[in-house]
């Protein structure tokens, strides 16, 4: 890997080294545009890709939003991917803590799933990452893994099994892309997402005489409820699906533990 300038450790322009000449420290800013580092080339594509996916942001791109060459991108960093990869790894690092307690744990998924969205909203994008790059090892942040962690252990100290707890976890994170990706990003952008109803007014106008009474009782009434309702609406549909599979697993409890009666008694 190429040598990270920023990385050499330099020393304020106060220090001095022992037996040595005062050092110089790398400006914060120059000419009104932050120093050059590793660190910002790479929250600048997270940035870009949040908005138009890994995918378009090509070296050239990412050059033109720094105010720099191309060429200088390679003093941080020894091509794309190694961006990338610190792109994503920057991502991870912003993965919220989740505040769990088996005795509330309606609420605490609630909160745990709005932290997910807010990080997600931040990136819609960039959670396409899967699909438009090849991810080498990417350096994840601790803190990944032990929110993640937690999340399972608390729908384990619930009732819930081990397959049923990966269940919800991996149900939290489809509801969570889909409606950062479809919703939230789509609002952000300027849309009227919750004016959206099952098909186009339009269509309906095409066809004045079409006996179609619920998608015309449907375009009539939108938008039923606000974004963030939405939102709560989706979150309270994961809730329901652990209240179900907790009602599940005490049913199989309850079998395992009643007694078999003797063939022929009631």
């Amino acid at each position: 890997m190429l040598h990270d300038p920023d990385q050499s450790g330099a020393s304020s322009p106060d220090a001095t080294s022992p037996g040595g000449p005062r050092r110089r420290q790398r400006p914060l800013m120059r000419k009104g545009r932050p120093t050059l580092t590793k660190d910002l080339i790479a929250q600048t594509m997270l940035d870009l890709a949040g908005v138009h996916g890994f995918r378009a942001v090509t070296m050239r791109l990412l050059a033109e939003h720094l105010g720099v060459t191309v060429r200088a991108l390679y003093n941080y960093a020894d091509d794309r991917g190694e961006i990338v990869e610190r792109a994503v790894a920057l991502f991870l690092e912003q993965w919220p803590a989740p505040r769990l307690d088996p005795g509330d744990w309606e609420r605490g998924i609630r909160e745990y799933g709005a932290a997910l969205r807010a990080v997600y909203r931040r990136y819609p994008r960039a959670l396409l990452v899967s699909l438009d790059e090849q991810l080498g090892d990417v350096a994840i942040h601790q803190d990944r893994l032990i929110h993640t962690d937690a999340f399972l252990g608390m729908l384990r100290a619930i009732g819930l099994g081990v397959a049923e707890a990966q269940i919800v976890h991996r149900d939290l994170t489809l509801r969570l892309f889909g409606f950062v990706l479809l919703v939230d990003h789509r609002q952000d952008q300027g849309e009227s997402v919750m004016e959206h109803t099952p098909v186009p007014p339009f269509w309906l106008r095409a066809h004045p005489d079409l006996a179609v009474p619920h998608l015309r009782e449907a375009v009539a009434a939108a938008p039923l409820m606000t974004v963030d309702e939405a939102f709560e609406h989706v979150m309270h549909g994961l809730i329901v699906i652990v209240r179900d599979l907790l009602a599940s697993a005490g049913e199989r409890h309850t079998e395992h533990r009643s007694p078999r009666r003797p063939d022929g008694q009631d």
